[in-house]
């Protein structure tokens, strides 16, 4: 029996996408087999970001499509969240030859699955991203009570250096800080968005600390591609192994 091939495009340079969903591939205990690829992001003040994007991918899907991937997962959240249409989705998965999600496409659906209507949010974004973040999720009926950043996108030797600093004990602590800051006593759970910022460790402590949902960009990435391949990963134990979104079902949206 083969395993389930999975391929990923992330963003030149990310190398915690790789190593949290190996994190979650043994959490979930299940046969799945992810290839990573990098693409460019288009150059400054292109005008139709969205297609010049999605350009920048054909050659890497070209080579997960030969290397044998069933399925392709977009792993990038503020670029795939600016492209979130049907038809740049249509056309993504034209493109890909296979089923295509998109870190904004299992966002919504994860958020979905937990029936999250109020939570804040915490990035590595800047305003214009942070901004990009705020506007998708609202679009779908959650109120975001927050949203902060650290703002590490101001220029790329910045991110370079500080996102790979921010470890799972201060991805959580910022969460935290940003809902007392909110002072809302409704919130119902924290996203993490960015595939470049870890976000497993933050999530288990985040869910430990408060008894509420942690999601992010790779956690939904992970569970809505694995779910569109048909592999359940709720498990009787799975409130003790992993993320309670794995204790969730999968539906496609």
């Amino acid at each position: 029996m083969t395993s389930t091939r999975i391929g990923v495009l992330v963003p030149a340079g990310n190398s915690i996408h790789e190593r949290e969903f190996e994190a979650l591939r043994a959490a979930a205990d299940r046969d799945v087999e992810f290839t990573f690829r990098p693409f460019e992001y288009p150059a400054a003040g292109v005008a139709d970001f969205c297609s010049a994007l999605f350009a920048q991918f054909a050659a890497p899907l070209q080579e997960l499509r030969s290397r044998g991937a069933e399925i392709v997962l977009v792993g990038c959240t503020a670029a795939s969240m600016r492209c979130a249409t049907v038809a740049h989705d249509a056309a993504l998965a034209e493109l890909a030859g296979v089923p295509v999600v998109t870190a904004a496409r299992a966002t919504r659906e994860a958020l979905t699955a937990l029936a999250l209507k109020e939570i804040v949010i915490a990035t590595p974004y800047g305003a214009a991203s942070n901004r990009i973040v705020r506007e998708f999720i609202e679009s779908l009926a959650v109120n975001v009570v927050a949203i902060e950043g650290f703002g590490y996108d101001a220029d790329p030797a910045l991110w370079k250096t500080e996102v790979p600093r921010v470890d799972g004990n201060r991805g959580c602590q910022f969460a935290l800080e940003i809902e007392a800051r909110a002072g809302a006593a409704n919130i119902q759970g924290a996203y993490f968005p960015c595939t470049g910022m870890a976000s497993i460790d933050a999530i288990a402590r985040y869910e430990s600390r408060t008894g509420r949902c942690g999601v992010s960009s790779v956690l939904a990435g992970f569970w809505a591609a694995l779910g569109r391949a048909g592999i359940d990963l709720r498990r009787d134990d799975a409130l003790t192994i992993g993320p309670r979104l794995f204790a969730q079902p999968f539906v496609a949206t």
